[in-house]
């Protein structure tokens, strides 16, 4: 059971923004409930919001019961005794030198801390942090030191090189900490080590079986107030540019289970993946943006009609994708990504089509096997069988397990900051791959965002754009669902 080995000081960059209060403090609340932290800790937002010390942790708590509900209130006020609020700017090093000071005396007679500091923050922000964070000797060379930096990491490549220059300036590679969630979910992870543990599963992947592969990331949430990012990033920046890809790339990459080997194969079946030769983008990638409709029998608003979003915006929210595949195993097989907003529900599904099966009968199909990571969590192989009588004539035959998490399970970022604690750096991204990923995403992205590129509706509460259908069926493709 992993557990924080040593006493440490958790700083949060933008504490009092959204991401910070859905994610990072359940998950410190879910590390205290199962006993993972150790008795000297403390967690700093840091934040430019004027707020006492009581109105934050007032803040925390909130965040917390909304998302777990009923709480251990013993363990929650002991958190919170742990947790302090710091004011500051972010471009100003007297406000890190202050809180220098505060760790200091925080951390006085304790062995061995370690230091964490969580950009939870826009990457514009990013140069005055880093840089100040060195400046104002809340960083020293020499100190256990962790900065973690959420994906996407830079907006295309040319930001994400000048953002990985500071970082790797300032802290080092060693000390850069690049977190997918997605790569912190057990499901997600399980991707890799099903095909490590069944060696059968392992043995039908491949292409002389294989028809297609589907990647989909359905969610039936529209912005939730996240509308100054959004706007700037899209579904495909924000879905496809880190959590698909390391999808595709668990799915694809050769076995390697110690940690450098591990990521550096990771990273070189990402490499592996590519866009099929074509005259027309508009044959590998198709976007699309929700309009007003229903979803649970409520109306919902359209994409341009959400808070501070500006009306005309040609901002996608639903992208569909075409990939191929260098590597040996899958040579050939096409792999069908798609991702969007304000879906008919909220899944995240590989689904795996062999090729199709004899015409010996009424009522075949496709063998198929889907591996669900998020939602009705499961892996369902859908065969055949036959039915009475003399005629070859076939039902579905269903065999399907769920995929729940037993033994030792934890929130995605309740792990991956146990794991940044320890210096545990295999699940993280690495720069390079990070850059791959950019490399692959650029051009689609300029592709999408010509003002003649089709922005195609869709009713919120629906399966995407209509449009999507004819796309996939160009390849002689149906989506699964």
């Amino acid at each position: 059971m992993l557990a924080a080995p040593q006493p440490f000081s958790f700083i949060l960059f933008g504490a009092s923004g959204h991401l910070a209060q859905i994610k990072i403090y359940p998950a410190l609340y879910i590390l205290a409930l199962k006993k993972r932290l150790p008795k000297e800790f403390v967690i700093v937002g840091y934040a430019r919001t004027e707020m006492s010390e009581g109105e934050f942790r007032a803040l925390v708590a909130d965040s917390i019961k909304k998302d777990i509900g009923e709480v251990n209130e013993k363990i929650l006020n002991d958190l919170l005794e742990h947790t302090f609020y710091h004011q500051g700017q972010y471009d100003d090093v007297k406000d890190y030198e202050a809180l220098n000071e505060k760790l200091k005396t925080w951390e006085k007679g304790w062995k061995d801390p370690v230091r964490l500091a969580y950009l939870s923050i826009p990457p514009t922000v990013f140069p005055a942090v880093t840089k100040y964070l060195g400046e104002g000797k809340v960083y020293e060379k020499g100190m256990e030191f962790r900065c973690i930096v959420e994906k996407p990491v830079g907006h295309d490549m040319k930001s994400f090189e000048e953002i990985k220059k500071e970082l790797t300036d300032c802290f080092g590679v060693e000390n850069s900490y690049l977190l997918d969630h997605y790569l912190g979910k057990e499901a997600v992870r399980n991707v890799y080590y099903l095909r490590y543990a069944n060696p059968m599963l392992e043995r039908l992947f491949k292409n002389t079986l294989i028809q297609h592969v589907e990647i989909t990331a359905s969610e039936t949430m529209g912005l939730e107030g996240r509308a100054g990012y959004f706007e700037h990033t899209g579904t495909l920046r924000d879905m496809f540019q880190s959590h698909l890809l390391m999808i595709a790339s668990l799915l694809t990459m050769r076995f390697e289970q110690d940690g450098d080997g591990f990521r550096k194969s990771r990273m070189n079946a990402l490499e592996q993946l590519y866009l099929p030769p074509s005259a027309d983008l508009g044959d590998i990638v198709l976007q699309g943006q929700y309009a007003k409709g229903m979803l649970k029998n409520t109306e919902v608003p359209g994409y341009q009609q959400e808070d501070n979003v500006e009306s005309g915006s040609r901002t996608n929210t639903f992208v569909a994708l075409k990939l191929l595949s260098r590597t040996s195993r899958w040579q050939g097989v096409p792999f069908y990504l798609r991702s969007g907003k304000r879906l008919d529900k909220k899944e995240t599904r590989i689904s795996i089509q062999f090729q199709e099966p004899h015409p010996v009968g009424k009522g075949s199909t496709p063998n198929r096997l889907d591996i669900i990571l998020q939602g009705e969590g499961g892996m369902r192989m859908h065969m055949q069988t036959k039915m009475g009588g003399i005629e070859p004539e076939y039902r579905p035959l269903l065999m399907e397990d769920p995929l729940v998490c037993v033994g030792d399970c934890l929130p995605e970022h309740s792990q991956l900051v146990l794991e940044a604690i320890h210096g545990l750096q295999q699940w993280y991204l690495d720069f390079e791959e990070v850059r791959i990923a950019w490399k692959l995403i650029d051009p689609i992205q300029a592709y999408l965002d010509k003002p003649e590129t089709s922005l195609s509706m869709y009713e919120a509460g629906s399966t995407g754009p209509r449009g999507v259908d004819d796309w996939a069926k160009k390849d002689g493709v149906t989506w699964l669902t």
